[in-house]
């Protein structure tokens, strides 16, 4: 089974669109909340994850599909369409 991981923020539409991609397929999906306050994340355990993980990001969501980062809606998408995604979900 695939390991897909979000960083996500609430009231995000690409974060829920992402998320409800994998889980329409029946892949479990772990997810990490984190908040965007004025021009910077706000301090949590979830934001310094994900800032350790990704580097100096501005924007949710960073989505990691058995273990590999994908910068956003705008970067899986076009893995959605072209079916490339499937190649990262049967790699494990």
């Amino acid at each position: 089974m695939a390991v897909v991981e979000i960083f996500h923020a609430k009231m995000c539409g690409a974060c829920d669109k992402a998320k409800d991609f994998f889980r329409d397929r029946g892949i479990n999906v772990t997810g990490y909340e984190v908040q965007w306050q004025g021009n910077a994340w706000v301090e949590s355990e979830n934001s310094i994850a994900m800032l350790k993980r990704c580097g100096d990001v501005d924007c949710v969501p960073q989505i990691f599909v058995n273990g590999a980062h994908i910068k956003g809606w705008r970067q899986l998408e076009p893995l959605i369409e072209s079916g490339e995604i499937d190649k990262l979900l049967a790699d494990n």
